[in-house]
């Protein structure tokens, strides 16, 4: 049984707290968005932080009574290593996500709370109810869906526009190119012998 496996109705009720530390590799399909050409020696200095906190909160009814409603608030930050897409090279990617989920008894109930836009999400409790799991779900979510650095140390090969490498074609180049609108007005003033 792992560490972090908790009965979540339990947990919301008392108001418990739990936190800790999960590296990436405890989480293997993070893991697999770890680029290839990050050192083992780096993918080992990723860990994630993440607290949980159980909360329970009276609210109205729509038939105008009360209802007592348990709640569980996760948060997490780390740094992942990611891949830029555009100049295809591994970077810290810095992550953090809070989210607040309603703890349901069923699939039914999780249903009607996403059928309801003013209401969290909800999750399914249980009494065996893993937090890491959790935390991975979460982490996979806030991924971005295009990697990228603010500013990109270098630029990547198929990203260069000229023909020798250099990012602007050279001078010479541009001038030897004749105009393709110089030949269309070539061809506008040829007269024409059908006129005659």
């Amino acid at each position: 049984m792992r560490e972090y496996v908790v009965n979540l109705f339990e947990f919301a009720r008392t108001g418990m707290i739990a936190e800790g530390d999960v590296p990436v590799q405890e989480l293997p399909r993070m893991l697999t968005e770890v680029p290839a050409a990050v050192p083992v020696t780096e993918r080992s200095t990723v860990v994630f932080h993440w607290r949980a906190q159980g909360f329970e909160r009276s609210e109205h009814r729509a038939d105008g009574g009360m209802a007592v409603r348990q709640y569980l608030r996760l948060a997490v930050a780390g740094d992942m290593w990611l891949e830029c897409q555009r100049c295809m090279t591994p970077y810290r990617h810095p992550m953090a996500t809070e989210t607040v989920f309603e703890v349901v008894r069923d699939e039914a109930q999780a249903d009607a709370c996403l059928a309801d836009d003013t209401l969290p999400e909800a999750i399914v409790g249980s009494a065996n109810f893993d937090l890491i799991e959790l935390v991975e779900e979460e982490l996979l979510l806030a991924l971005p869906l295009v990697p990228k650095h603010e500013v990109c140390p270098e630029v990547h090969v198929s990203l260069v526009t000229g023909p020798d490498g250099q990012a602007e074609p050279a001078e010479e180049d541009v001038q030897d190119k004749p105009s393709p609108f110089a030949a269309l007005a070539a061809l506008k003033r040829v007269p024409s012998d059908e006129g005659k």
